[in-house]
């Protein structure tokens, strides 16, 4: 019998940023449920239009399965991986575990 993979799920997102540096927001910090903690760059995602208005909306929100912003925008756990995959073959797309 084969054992089934545990879906994984954002227990909490933030930023890595304080008010002074708000301008400047293009990370976000994502905590999935095995204890691990994602630096993620937005920097590649903000020719999107949706991304694009992150800077002024209100800090990200997670339902655990994805995280998003109050416009819409939003990125599920599977796309951060492929982000993050991107990254490691040398394109800068993504962020670090």
């Amino acid at each position: 019998m084969k054992e089934q993979k545990k879906k994984r799920e954002i227990i909490h997102v933030t930023t890595d940023i304080d008010e002074r540096e708000l301008e400047a927001f293009d990370d976000v910090l994502v905590a999935l449920d095995n204890g691990v903690t994602i630096a993620l760059t937005l920097k590649p995602k903000l020719d999107d239009p949706l991304f694009a208005e992150i800077k002024k909306l209100s800090f990200p929100k997670t339902d655990g399965e994805r995280i998003y912003w109050s416009n819409g925008a939003s990125l599920t756990v599977s796309e951060i991986m492929a982000m993050l995959r991107e990254d490691d073959s040398g394109e800068d797309n993504g962020g670090s575990l």
